[in-house]
């Protein structure tokens, strides 16, 4: 399983995993969003996707595709990753990452973070890539 990270929709900052933010930078809390108004919050955001014990990649493919319940939360997230990476994304709904716990979705992409997650200053830029 490999590391994701975006960035959040409203504050325009990376979300960052929990230790690898910048020194001194306090880690913040995160909120994943769907198009119904449900949100799911993070306060340790550990790389995988994962808020609130739901799976970003999950949360994508349930808003998109449905599904009868004997289809795994495995089989979901390969779903999710392919919507993702792979499909086009005309008519694709995606969920929404904020800092923020009041928020109304939108139907727009979160734009990933190119450091996974991780802070980089541009002095140790070429140390950076322990997750890629």
């Amino acid at each position: 399983m490999g590391c994701f990270s975006w960035i959040t929709q409203d504050t325009h900052q990376p979300i960052y995993i929990d230790g690898y933010q910048k020194r001194g930078y306090k880690q913040r809390t995160y909120y994943m969003w769907d198009n119904n108004g449900n949100f799911w919050e993070e306060p340790s955001y550990q790389g995988y996707g994962m808020f609130g014990g739901k799976d970003y990649y999950v949360l994508l493919a349930e808003m998109n595709r449905v599904y009868d319940e004997n289809v795994t939360e495995k089989q979901k997230r390969e779903d999710g990753i392919n919507i993702e990476f792979y499909d086009n994304h005309d008519e694709i709904l995606f969920p929404n990452l904020t800092e923020i716990s009041i928020w109304t979705w939108t139907n727009k992409q979160p734009r990933r973070h190119d450091n996974q997650g991780q802070y980089c200053s541009e002095d140790d830029w070429n140390n950076c890539n322990h997750f890629k």
